[in-house]
């Protein structure tokens, strides 16, 4: 019964670690795509590019702290 618990929690553990990770991946991609738009725009739209920028290290954040806990408890 106790084995049970364990490999049940352990898959648990496993499928968050892999949604950390995925998520992670997905807010770098994105976070520099929009931070890479607008450094490209910069000079075009100026405070618009800014708020792109602005939402790409956002984003840029989020992939980092997801990743740093996909690799918690490791």
């Amino acid at each position: 019964m106790a084995l049970q618990w364990q490999r049940r929690g352990l898959q648990q553990f496993q499928r968050l670690r892999a949604g950390y990770l995925r998520n992670a991946v997905f807010y770098g991609l994105v976070g520099t795509l929009f931070a890479g738009f607008g450094l490209y725009q910069l000079r075009f739209l100026g405070l618009e590019a800014v708020f792109f920028i602005l939402i790409g290290l956002c984003l840029l954040y989020a992939a980092v702290a997801n990743l740093v806990e996909s690799r918690k408890d490791e």
